[in-house]
């Protein structure tokens, strides 16, 4: 059943008691005992009399119609309050790539106000590449922020430090409103928490005499015809602060006899019913305040926040007059679109502040020397994508519940991460488009998964969310390419102990039969390698070397092994250990996480809490971590992964930025169709999808197609140099490359190799070099004998 809203501060007071009527006058005799003037007087009388009882019976028809009227229309909600969908808590960190105005927007969605010197908690300002915050204490899902002030700093577009924490965390922000039918964005505040300077300026220039007046205003009316008479226009009005309520609550807007006398019935009857202080709330609360972000700005805290990136109790008198200014005519006095004439709106409103004696002069001088200077919000919904699907899974069958209940929605989502997300989009898929026009429609999505718990921290659907709305990262499943392969490797370093980077696999041809049907595959240059050290098989992406390895696992227990990370379309088809089974990003995002985390997997999620204003209605609990695979076998697995970036299929990445702790691999299925990169940096999985909708040949493998999306974002990160130290239980050796053993005086190339303590072969590369030489010249003779071989 859906919770009905809170509604405003306001108690219904019982009717006022009627005074008493004064004792009827003893004067004037009674009509003449005959004679047809007295029967005259007797009908007159009784016309008078009759006429006074129907105009009351009517009067208190009308009455009763109008006090009922308040009645219903204050019983229920008031007006519409949207719904809101928030971030995650705000992070930042020493080298993330940010401006001060990128932050001060997400400071502002949290509640902060920008102010020109920060003093009080929940202040912040902007310098010259610098933030300054005072903190103000609160706690929430996933966040607790202590009082204290805090200094960050930039440098050639990245935060150059945090003092005094090293990292900061914040409030959540708003990342979209969710509004009803009305598409009001309306943040009702309570009186007591609007400042003086907001009321006196609303006062002054709408209702001067409103606590002294009943509701209707004789002596304003007069003045504003006596005013318009002088000035030849219309440019006052009479009307008090009530009945503009009743105007906009109580009536439809049309103009004749007959709602100007309902609206003067109601203003009395809610003059009647509710305190001025009351009324005020109200109203304050109610007021349209011009457009912003496509929705309609109603109340002074919504324009405060819309206008000034502040909460109304910070606002100036400067800026409190604006707002007030805006109330006659809200889209010509509006401050962003038309700056000038806001100014000089605002002008008369200072100008009747002092006036009828709310500011002295001085007060008033200063007001009307400040620049007026505006912070607009952002006019569109922060991570789009992610937001949709929130809505979708917060409101779970019950459409509009976010609406029409005013709830909150929590996601794990982090402004600056998405922003970050859609810059590499849009510039990955720019450079892409330059260099090959004819992939002018291709499609690109990128997911971005927290290790340590699988919020997903950034999302982006495709390449323009105004173009296409629909969400790749959740909602295209693709074959998933060669990104398996650091996936099996780990499955295989998990099943067998003795198993190294360095260990040599065979790639050669190869066939199976599946189905009835022979598969054989190839790589994708159509050579052969030969013997290969399983790190150069996955660094250079080699097939064969991968199906060995999965049958080596077991490919029974190797779909196990992926599903449990996430991947429930894996097969037990020799094809899965090249990746022939689809995944969405967001799901390939999830089972990298294990590379981030130790082995450890976390399924992705989104929606972290619902709550209404009072109440957590529901909230997700970070689960604890489900261990998939050993340190041991994921250290190694991520090694390997490291060697991709640096001497593979990713190695283009260093041109970009990514140092040397990022890891990831490349993905390309057959006839070029989907092209991938998924790794991970610091404590996130990324992954990088590109496309068609209707799949179809790009000829670009994901080395050139997705790579340079994927290295935009993890540079921009800046959470990529920490090499992970290796766990106990391995040691590493030098090795020869072609044998994966210890080398011996002769050896042409060796490199440093990774095993699991007690499985450091012992044999040197040339005694493992002549055996195999043995058994190759055995098989050859063998095969001579019997005739297979000539």
């Amino acid at each position: 059943m859906a919770k009905p809203k809170k509604k405003p501060s306001i108690e219904l007071k019982p009717p006022r008691r009627a005074k008493p009527s004064r004792p009827a006058g003893r004067g004037g005799g009674g009509a003449s005992s005959g004679g047809w003037r007295g029967w005259l007087r007797a009908i007159t009388r009784s016309a008078v009399i009759g006429t006074m009882l129907a105009g009351g019976i009517v009067g208190y028809v009308e009455w009763r119609w109008a006090t009922g009227a308040v009645d219903e229309g204050l019983e229920g909600p008031v007006w519409s309050v949207p719904g809101r969908v928030t971030s995650a808590p705000l992070e930042w960190w020493p080298g993330l790539q940010a401006t001060p105005e990128e932050l001060a927007l997400d400071l502002s969605a949290a509640g902060y106000a920008r102010v020109t010197k920060a003093v009080q908690p929940g202040d912040f300002q902007v310098g010259n590449e610098a933030l300054h915050l005072v903190l103000k204490p609160e706690a929430g899902a996933g966040y607790e922020v202590k009082a204290g002030e805090v200094l960050v700093t930039f440098r050639n577009g990245r935060i150059k430090s945090i003092s005094p924490a090293g990292k900061l965390v914040l409030p959540p922000a708003t990342l979209a409103l969710v509004r009803g039918r009305d598409n009001e964005n309306r943040s009702p505040v309570p009186l007591a928490r609007i400042p003086e300077n907001m009321v006196n300026a609303v006062l002054a220039i709408e209702d001067a005499r409103f606590y002294e007046h009943e509701g209707i205003d004789p002596i304003g009316i007069a003045r504003a015809l006596f005013r318009n008479a002088v000035e030849g226009a219309w440019t006052q009005g009479g009307s008090t602060l009530t009945q503009q309520l009743v105007k906009n609550v109580f009536l439809s807007h049309e103009r004749t006899a007959e709602r100007k006398w309902k609206e003067a019935l109601i203003t009395v009857a809610v003059e009647n019913r509710l305190s001025k202080d009351e009324i005020l709330e109200l109203y304050l609360n109610e007021i349209y305040l011009g457009q912003s972000g496509g929705s309609s700005v109603c109340g002074v805290d919504a324009a405060a926040r819309a206008y000034f990136g502040k909460p109304v109790e910070r606002v100036t008198v400067s800026e409190a007059a604006t707002i007030a200014g805006m109330i006659a005519s809200p889209n010509p006095y509006h401050p962003v679109r038309h700056p000038e004439a806001s100014q000089a709106r605002r002008d008369r409103v200072i100008d009747r502040m002092q006036e009828v004696g709310f500011i002295d002069a001085a007060v008033a001088k200063v007001a009307r020397a400040s620049t007026l200077v505006t912070h607009p919000a952002v006019s569109s919904r922060v991570s789009p994508w992610a937001v949709d699907l929130a809505i979708e899974e917060a409101e779970s069958g019950d459409e509009g519940r976010l609406a029409r209940d005013a709830l909150s929605v929590q996601t794990t989502i982090q402004p600056q991460l998405q922003r970050l997300a859609e810059k590499a989009v849009s510039e990955g898929a720019a450079e892409l488009v330059a260099a090959h026009p004819e992939l002018e429609k291709v499609q690109v999505a990128l997911a971005v998964v927290r290790a340590r718990d699988g919020a997903i921290v950034a999302m982006v659907g495709g390449r323009d969310y105004g173009t296409s709305a629909f969400n790749r990262v959740v909602n295209s499943p693709r074959p998933i390419g060669s990104t398996v392969k650091p996936l099996t490797a780990l499955a295989a370093f998990e099943a067998d102990a003795a198993l190294s980077p360095g260990s040599l696999l065979e790639d050669a041809p190869i066939e199976r039969v599946v189905d009835g049907k022979t598969w054989a595959p190839a790589n994708y240059d159509g050579q052969f390698a030969g013997p290969i050290a399983l790190r150069d098989a996955i660094a250079k992406s080699r097939n064969i070397p991968a199906v060995l390895l999965a049958e080596h696992v077991g490919l029974d227990a190797l779909r196990s092994r992926f599903r449990s990370i996430g991947l429930a379309g894996a097969t037990a088809y020799p094809s899965a250990s090249l990746g022939g089974f689809s995944a969405t990003p967001g799901e390939l995002a999830g089972a990298y996480t294990v590379f981030a985390a130790d082995g450890a997997f976390h399924a992705p999620y989104l929606v972290r809490a619902v709550r209404d204003e009072n109440t957590t209605l529901s909230e997700t609990v970070p689960r604890k971590a489900a261990v998939r695979f050993s340190p041991r076998s994921t250290f190694l697995a991520r090694d390997m992964m490291r060697s991709v970036m640096a001497e593979g299929t990713g190695k283009a990445a260093s041109k970009y930025g990514v140092g040397q702790g990022a890891a990831g691999k490349t993905g390309t299925t057959d006839d070029y169709a989907d092209a991938w990169f998924a790794g991970v940096s610091g404590p996130h999985a990324v992954v990088v999808w590109v496309g068609f909708d209707k799949p179809r040949t790009m000829k670009l493998t994901g080395g050139v197609a997705a790579l340079p999306t994927w290295a935009r974002f993890v540079d921009a990160v800046g959470q990529d140099d920490t090499v992970a130290s290796a766990p106990e239980g391995l040691e590493q050796v030098e090795v020869c490359v072609a044998t994966g053993a210890p080398p011996c005086a002769g050896c042409e190339a060796t490199r440093p190799e990774w095993f699991t303590v007690g499985t450091v072969p012992q044999a040197q590369c040339s005694q493992i070099e002549a055996a195999a030489e043995a058994v190759k010249t055995g098989w050859e003779k063998l095969g001579e004998m019997l005739g297979l071989v000539r």
